[in-house]
């Protein structure tokens, strides 16, 4: 179908159900949206959900321009897409951009993250200066034949150690140029935009997970491409694809569902994972935390941390406690429920935590705790020194190692003189490396939390988890 976005006419259609999480596909440069073959469609929306794919302006059906003028830059070819999501009621999707496409992608999730859930990138670049050249031949006498012409073009970028599909692109080709508006503005005009403002010094801006796919044989972008394009976005994960050029063949559509199904994963845990790399690769380890909940909040995953009930732990050890004229905190409250426990056996208790989408659900289902949204290494100084009780479930566990001492000594500030500091962390055997998050604590790291006057009162190991108490 036909929609107006931005002022102009865009075909696309849709493939999955409405209501799962959505995926936006971006072809490559006079590439419609027949290049996303419908089995692909088909095969990616029974992974993921929704699929989006349209043509782009200048192909297939969508507004064509004079040939050698079009009316349009890189931008705006980016701001489509946008405005196409408007038109189906998508909030955020999974960006899949293939070369030019791959670009447009990462111009929107530069300019308009909020709007992307993660990105996928194939055969496509950064735009670095200094990188390797194409090494594609020169082609010195080009057919006649427009359908040939494309199809050799085709024929020189694709892997070269494996037998080349002549009959599905010269299907693909042909498709192509039936279906487009102006053939010779497809062939010409998306080369003819108007130069833009590289975007590679932006590139660490960008939040989204994301995944490079590259070919180990792409002649038109060698793999420096993809290898510099994955260093330049913070978390972002490299997939070679062995013989794979600069294309997408059939033989391909595994590792690109993979990859896509991997990045828009209900499962929280493994959500968190990404989320969590490209945090802490941007230099902003608790960022993570909330993008999380957000997402929960807007059903795209599970909503983490879910519990209905307090730490069994935290039961045993409170049993039969007085709790009168005492004051309790939780530390990395997420959404309350041990915080609401303190509160019910007596405690005044407060509770904070980096997420201001989990202390907004906290405090509607435990009123009665005092909640905050804080950061652990930003406290309020009324705050040192002052409960009686503290509490600290997998919060620091949660937290890269290189800060691990740093946010142990920071929960232990918390705690009163003749005060209990409860501690519940994963454990692990010194010497073994953790592949977080989490980070499980060893032994010498339980204690980093004995500092400044703290000392342990009982360290104990049940089954995997260290239970710990301390006093000052």
């Amino acid at each position: 179908m036909i929609v107006q976005v931005n002022g102009v006419e865009i075909e696309t259609d849709t493939f999955g159900e409405p209501g799962r999480a959505a995926v936006l596909l971006l072809a490559g440069a006079g590439g419609s949206k027949d290049s996303w073959r419908p089995e692909f469609c088909r095969r990616l929306a029974e992974a993921v959900g929704l699929v989006i794919r349209y043509d782009m302006r200048d192909t297939g059906q969508s507004v064509s321009y004079p040939v050698g003028e079009p009316g349009y830059t890189l931008l705006d070819l980016a701001d489509d897409p946008v405005a196409l999501l408007d038109h189906y009621g998508v909030e955020r999707a999974h960006l899949v951009g293939i070369s030019m496409g791959g670009a447009i992608a990462q111009l929107i999730a530069v300019g308009h993250g909020d709007r992307v859930a993660s990105l996928t990138l194939i055969a496509t670049s950064p735009g670095q200066p200094g990188l390797p050249a194409s090494t594609l031949p020169e082609v010195t006498e080009p057919l006649a034949d427009p359908i040939e012409r494309r199809v050799e073009a085709w024929r020189a970028m694709a892997a070269q150690s494996v037998p080349f599909d002549d009959e599905a692109v010269r299907e693909l080709v042909t498709q192509e140029r039936a279906r487009a508006r102006n053939p010779e503005a497809t062939a010409r005009n998306l080369h003819a935009t108007k130069r833009i403002e590289r975007w590679y010094g932006r590139l660490p801006e960008i939040t989204a997970p994301t995944i490079v796919l590259h070919g180990d044989e792409d002649r038109m972008f060698p793999i420096e491409h993809g290898q510099a394009l994955a260093a330049a976005i913070p978390g972002a994960e490299l997939r070679i694809v062995p013989q794979m050029g600069h294309e997408l063949p059939a033989r391909t559509w595994d590792a690109v569902i993979t990859a896509v199904a991997d990045l828009a994963t209900t499962d929280w845990d493994l959500r968190g994972d990404r989320l969590a790399a490209q945090a802490i690769a941007a230099g902003q380890p608790t960022v993570w935390f909330d993008r999380l909940y957000a997402e929960g909040v807007r059903g795209e995953v599970k909503m983490p941390w879910n519990r209905q009930q307090p730490n069994p732990a935290l039961v045993e050890r409170l049993k039969g406690e007085d709790s009168q004229g005492k004051r309790g905190l939780v530390v990395g409250c997420g959404l309350g429920v041990d915080a609401g426990f303190l509160a019910g056996l007596g405690f005044a208790t407060t509770a904070f935590d980096v997420s201001p989408t989990a202390v907004e659900i906290a405090r509607e289902r435990h009123p009665d705790v005092d909640f905050h949204v804080a950061d652990l290494f930003a406290l309020p100084d009324k705050w040192l020194r002052a409960f009686d009780f503290v509490v600290e479930i997998f919060t620091v566990q949660a937290l890269p190692e290189s800060v691990r001492a740093r946010a142990s000594a920071a929960v232990a500030g918390l705690l009163a003189p003749g005060g209990t500091l409860f501690v519940v962390a994963n454990g692990r055997e010194e010497g073994t490396v953790a592949d977080g998050p989490p980070w499980p604590l060893t032994r010498s790291q339980l204690d980093g939390f004995a500092v400044e006057g703290v000392t342990a009162v009982s360290v104990e190991r049940r089954d995997s988890q260290w239970i710990g108490e301390f006093t000052r």
